[in-house]
């Protein structure tokens, strides 16, 4: 996963807008889309900040995980990789129709954990 995909799925992770994370950065909304296109680079002093504000390590943000020793694989990858994976599953390859709607499954499941969390949270709160 690229740097700039870590930075926009960790942003939308905390539900944040480009201009959100500008403003807590320090820098304009701009540059935050140019990091997470990677059509830039950030500075050291940068990188610690977005870390701070995105919730991580500075490593975390720089770390590659690689597939083939056990690592973990960030689904976002499988869905806005700057080149489409080939995925199978059974021996079979799953189309692009497949593939919209393995990631329409894993929103709605999301939207659902969410809620469940949601729900848990209000119902502690009695």
């Amino acid at each position: 996963m690229t740097l700039g995909l870590r930075i926009r799925t960790l942003r939308k992770a905390h539900k944040m807008t480009q201009q959100e994370l500008a403003d807590l950065t320090d820098v304009s909304r701009i540059y935050i889309q140019a990091l997470e296109s990677n059509r830039r680079s950030p500075s050291m002093k940068l990188l610690r900040r977005l870390a701070e504000k995105l919730g991580v390590e500075t490593a975390d943000l720089l770390e590659e995980f690689p597939r083939d020793t056990g690592g973990r694989l960030q689904l976002e990858e499988l869905f806005a990789g700057p080149e489409p994976m080939e995925i199978w599953y059974r021996s079979h390859k799953l189309s692009e129709r497949d593939m919209a709607m393995v990631h329409r499954l894993i929103e709605a499941a999301l939207a659902d954990w969410e809620g469940d969390s949601k729900r848990a949270k209000k119902g502690a709160k009695r």
